[in-house]
């Protein structure tokens, strides 16, 4: 079969090393499809891509599949996401829950993981895709986007510099109506589709945020 099993957890040597063994392969045809995502918590702040990918050595990682969340001041939170290329790959990942990973200075950090229901990046390209061609077709709230997520004591200010680099109307950010929900209208539709399409599953400050076409 062309599934890829873990390796023990007991034989995971590899768990404490921070070479570069692992990789992130493009999917093959076993469910490539069906990326899952893992979120993981408790990451040295100087974890890399490469150390990510080495912890789950031997799975399958989807290309670009490695997040790491960073602070409102840029700093690493300890936090990631990974893109795995199958759930049978997402599944075996779980193996590693509580396994440590080291960190500078010889010490090492508990790492815990937890499977998300976040879209994978094939499935978000096909939703922004799906939403541009709804957009094009109605012209309803077509240069307004949702948000969801948000920490909840985001403010205004914290919604304009999530969005830095990119053209709000006047007046145009709204927050709630619940807590960690937000409305943005950009200056024009193709603003709009742009932070879709760049910012769609970023940080802010130590949440991940989704974006959504406005209705």
């Amino acid at each position: 079969s062309g599934s890829v099993r873990a390796a023990r957890p007991g034989s995971a040597a590899g768990r404490e090393r921070v070479g570069h063994g692992a990789s992130a392969v493009p999917p093959s045809g076993d469910g490539g499809s069906s990326a899952v995502v893992v979120k993981m918590r408790g990451l040295p702040y100087s974890a890399s891509d490469e150390q990510i990918a080495d912890f789950f050595s031997g799975l399958r990682i989807a290309p670009n599949g490695v997040s790491i969340g960073r602070d409102a001041g840029g700093r690493p939170s300890g936090e990631a996401h990974v893109e795995f290329c199958s759930d049978n790959d997402a599944q075996a990942a779980m193996a590693f829950n509580r396994q440590r990973m080291s960190a500078p200075g010889g010490g090492s950090r508990y790492i815990e993981l937890f499977r998300t229901k976040q879209l994978s990046s094939g499935a978000r390209g096909r939703s922004a895709a799906a939403g541009d061609a709804a957009v094009a077709a109605s012209g309803g709230g077509a240069d307004s986007l949702r948000l969801r997520g948000m920490p909840f004591h985001s403010t205004e200010a914290d919604v304009s510099s999530f969005f830095k680099g990119y053209s709000i109307a006047a007046g145009g950010i709204k927050l709630g109506p619940q807590g960690g929900h937000g409305h943005v209208r950009f200056a024009s539709v193709e603003e709009a589709r742009r932070a879709l399409v760049s910012l769609n599953h970023s940080y802010m400050g130590n949440r991940y945020i989704e974006l959504f076409w406005a209705s």
